[in-house]
């Protein structure tokens, strides 16, 4: 197997139903790898929504594996073209790879990110058994959340199983990712470990990622 040292980029992208695959295509083009998309409900609450009757909107999560040198170029084009620099056009967030194996090739990373001191968010994944969604978003909003995705991962064949991040995905699971203020995280953590009784077996997974950038994230009111 070969063994290749480089940075690796997981670039993530959360867009409106139906966006994905100009997402794709756009990926495609400008150099990005092993590319995926899920189908997920964001839950931020919006008060023109909930006015309308609306609380959960169709998501589709985009996520692709890029060279640390074209982040910048992702982030410039992809902004770009979907208007990520405006209120509720969708966000993007990338996270740095520290080993893959992806098609017979060993990818290790180099030394870490030079600009970790400026990492201002972290990414929360919650792995629940299913019904248990409510009681996440519950748990995090009291500890200062804004709100999050709910990620639905279904394998192609009928007995396959999906998987996030080398992590296989049952049916009857559900992945809700939430982008937190750094300090913020371990209030939420918490909350949700509290809420769900998570150290006990079998009841779920909650991991957390640095996050090297992230562009139009929802701030909520000031």
């Amino acid at each position: 197997m070969d063994i290749l040292n480089k940075n690796l980029i997981l670039f993530c992208s959360i867009l409106d139903f139906g966006k994905g695959s100009k997402l794709l295509k756009l990926s495609n083009e400008l150099g990005g790898k092993a590319s995926t998309i899920f189908l997920g409900k964001g839950t931020v609450k919006n008060e023109l929504l909930n006015i309308l009757g609306i609380i959960e909107t169709r998501k589709e999560i985009f996520i692709t594996l890029i060279d640390e040198e074209l982040e910048d170029t992702f982030y410039d084009r992809i902004t770009t073209r979907f208007g990520l620099d405006k209120p509720h056009h969708g966000i993007a967030f990338s996270m740095t790879v520290n080993s893959l194996q992806f098609n017979n090739v060993k990818f290790k990373s180099n030394l870490g990110r030079k600009d970790v001191n400026n990492v201002k968010h972290e990414a929360i994944f919650v792995i629940v058994n299913k019904g248990s969604m409510d009681d996440v978003l519950e748990a995090a909003e009291l500890a200062g959340s804004t709100g999050g995705t709910i990620i639905h991962g279904r394998g192609s064949n009928p007995d396959e199983k999906e998987t996030l991040f080398n992590i296989h995905i049952e049916p009857e699971k559900e992945i809700i990712l939430i982008l937190s203020e750094i300090e913020k995280t371990e209030a939420i953590v918490n909350s949700i470990k509290e809420k769900l009784n998570i150290e006990e077996p079998n009841t779920g997974i909650i991991f957390v990622m640095d996050v090297s950038k992230a562009v139009g994230l929802y701030q909520g009111k000031k």
